[in-house]
Order: C-alpha cells, then sequence, then structure tokens
C-alpha cells in the first residue's frame, strides 16, 4: 500500500506528539543516591560501550528504598548473520522488508514506556515492591555476551557493521553496579527473552560480588534448542564461552547454564524459570535458528508443537535434577482459534494477571521472595507434556 503526501504528514505529526507529550524520559542524575525515588535514571557508562548500531550504550536504574536489589537483563531478539543484522525491529525493517525484524540494536528512546511488570516497584502488590531495579538492556542481538565487530555487506555496494558489544558492554554496567550497590540483602538477578540466557550466564560473576545475600535467578521466556549455538557463540559473536564461562556450549543452552549455577551458585540460591506453553515468539525463531525455516513465520502449529514439547522436557529434566530450581508453566492467554500465548510474563502487566491452577505468575514470585514458599507451578504440563 502506497501512502499519500497527506497520510504521511499525519503518521509525522502524530510520531512527533507522541515524543513531546507522552514518552516518558528517564532523568540524567549524576548521583545515583540523589535520583528521584521509582523514577528510570539514566547512567552513562564510563570507556567503549556501544549499541549494535554503534549508537551510545547506557544502563536505566530506578532507586528503592529497601536494601534488596532486582538486576534485569533485557531482551530483544537475536542477530547471527547478514539477513538478521541487516533487519533490526523498527519500522525500516517494516518499511523496506515487509518484517518485524530480529533483534534491537539500539536502546528506544521510548524504552522506559515499556517497562512494567514486576519491574514497577512502587506497585504495592508488586513482590519486588520498593526494591532498588538495575536494568541492563539489550541492543546488540548477543544474549549480553558477544565481543566481535562484523562487516557485512548490503544490498549494493553498502556495507553495514553489525556491534556485537553485549561483553563489554555488560561488564562495563556491572563495574557501575558493583561500585554503587554494594551490601544488598536479597539480590534478584532476572531477565526475559534474549535477556534471560544473559541473567543466566552473568549471575555467578554477579553473585560473587555479593557473599552475604540472599541469591536468586529467575529466567522468563528463555528456550530455545538449536545446533547452531557453537557457530553463533563462538564464532560469530566471539564469546570464548567455555573460557569466560566455565562450561561448554549445548543445544539447550538454558538447561546448561542451570545446570552450572546450581553447582557455582552459592549453596542457598533459588533457581526459578517461567514459559508460557505456546509461545508466541520463540517456536519460530527456533525455527529459523536450525534452519526450518527461513523467515520468522508466527501460528505454526507444528513448529510450536515441537518447541513446546522441548521446553516441557527441559524444565522436567532439571527439575528432576536440580533440588534448587522451581518452575512456572503456564497456557494462559491461549486462543480458541490459534495456539498462542504470551512470550514473556515478567516486564509487563500480564506479570500481574497471567496465572496456573489459580496461582499468578506475581503471587508465586512472591511467596518464594518474601515467604520462603518454594513450589513449581504447572506439574500437570510437565508431567504430561502436552496435556490439557
Amino acid at each position: 500500500m502506497v501512502l499519500t503526501t497527506i497520510e504521511w504528514l499525519i503518521i509525522v505529526a502524530v510520531v512527533v506528539v507522541v515524543i513531546l507529550f507522552v514518552i516518558k524520559r528517564p532523568t540524567r542524575v549524576v548521583s545515583f543516591a540523589e535520583s528521584p525515588l521509582y523514577k528510570w535514571n539514566r547512567v552513562d557508562l564510563s570507556g567503549i560501550v556501544v549499541a549494535g548500531d554503534g549508537s551510545p550504550y547506557y544502563l536505566l536504574t530506578k532507586r528503592g528504598k529497601s536494601k534488596n536489589v532486582v538486576v534485569y537483563f533485557s531482551g530483544g531478539g537475536i542477530s547471527w548473520d547478514r539477513n538478521t543484522a541487516s533487519k533490526p525491529f523498527g519500522l525500516r525493517t517494516l518499511l523496506h522488508n515487509r518484517e518485524l525484524g530480529y533483534y534491537f540494536a539500539n536502546i528506544p528512546f521510548y524504552k522506559t514506556d515499556l517497562l512494567g511488570g514486576m519491574l514497577d516497584n512502587h506497585r504495592e502488590d508488586n513482590p519486588f515492591y520498593d526494591w532498588t531495579i538495575v536494568y541492563i538492556p539489550y541492543a546488540t542481538g548477543d544474549f549480553h555476551i558477544g565481543n566481535n565487530k562484523v562487516k557485512y555487506k548490503g544490498k549494493g555496494k553498502i556495507h553495514f557493521t553489525a556491534h556485537y558489544s553485549g561483553r563489554p558492554n555488560t561488564l562495563k554496567g556491572l563495574d557501575w553496579l558493583f561500585d554503587h550497590i554494594t551490601e544488598p540483602e536479597k539480590l534478584f538477578i532476572a531477565g526475559a527473552s534474549a535477556g534471560g540466557f544473559g541473567s543466566a550466564f552473568w549471575a555467578p560473576h554477579i553473585a560473587e560480588h555479593y557473599p552475604d545475600a540472599q541469591i536468586y535467578h529467575y529466567a522468563d521466556g528463555s528456550y530455545l534448542s538449536s545446533h547452531q549455538w557453537h557457530h553463533i557463540i563462538d564464532e560469530v559473536w566471539q564469546s570464548q564461552f567455555e573460557q569466560h564461562f566455565g562450561y561448554p556450549i549445548e543445544e539447550d543452552i538454558i538447561a546448561a547454564a542451570f545446570r552450572y549455577n546450581a553447582q557455582k551458585l552459592p549453596a542457598n540460591t533459588i533457581l526459578l524459570q517461567s514459559n508460557t506453553l505456546y509461545d508466541k515468539v520463540l517456536p519460530s525463531y527456533e525455527a529459523v535458528l536450525n534452519q526450518q525455516t527461513i523467515g520468522l513465520v508466527s501460528g505454526d502449529d507444528v513448529m510450536t508443537q515441537s518447541w513446546s514439547q522441548g521446553m516441557l522436557d527441559s524444565a522436567g529434566q532439571l527439575d528432576q535434577e536440580l533440588d534448587n530450581y522451581y518452575y512456572f508453566v503456564t497456557d494462559y492467554g491461549v486462543g480458541t482459534k490459534k495456539r498462542s500465548t504470551p512470550h514473556t510474563l515478567s516486564p509487563s502487566r500480564v506479570f500481574y494477571t497471567a496465572e496456573e491452577s489459580g496461582v499468578r505468575l506475581s503471587r508465586w514470585l512472591g511467596d518464594i521472595i518474601n515467604k520462603d514458599k518454594l513450589y513449581s507451578v504447572g506439574k500437570e504440563f510437565v508431567e504430561s507434556p502436552m496435556g490439557k
């Protein structure tokens, strides 16, 4: 469809109004101790830190009153070759390629308006009410662990560079964390989607700086199994994974991380994972990663069935092997016509509504974090795969 000049002007006008009057910008206070309570604050980092397209990279923080801290790793897709790297999320990709894109190549100016759910720390029914939040944005497509710069050839003679700089970015962000957050009582290391992988990889490094804190790790919507991980993680992203993180790359890389963390993290650490049964995003990514499709395709029952079975098998195996692992699996939101459920639950309003067997996700985490009640939810799925 070709838009008229008037239609384009209307779109531009709407965008300008939204930017000026609706989008909430983070504050930029130099001293974290002086930053406003419960308001997002931008923290510029020293040294060389760049997003995937070479634009600035920075932290987002939100100060609470308690001594408890959430370190949250953002998600936002994956990039691993010329096709995916050339298609970041954004209007340009949509107009030129008629696709939504594969990953965030920068930190959107509207980012803080997307952050709710457990990140809304002044909401009293939030289990993390009053906690300080350190949010690690994701804008490199590399699970927060890459350390490479790849020049891809675009159309014609045009070249573009993908900065897989997740590792140096994260290290700079964690340096800030260790300098400004000194003695938390409880430390909740978490992430959603790609950030769930990143949080699992970096959890031991974070935890070793806080030997007196009660540690929790939580990955939300972060199951992807692929034979390509060795190539992508170590050859494309240049992560030197086993050298830096201490264990070999496996096809089910999130399960490998949970197993390692169960041994490496303090003995009283609690390991948590949540997934929705018919995730509307991950089956398509897994199919592209495993070269079963050439592009992202939503709503395919065969791909969804395969991904769901793998996710349930993975959770069931971890549950059998690890004494300190608990899961939340739900088919919340499944439609009658299409088998799809939300991708992630923790950073949005469904955090307070998503439930299984009468237990909401927010209550499950609250029981574990604040009441020391340890249990899993969705056993009917895990113990009888593809049940219901």
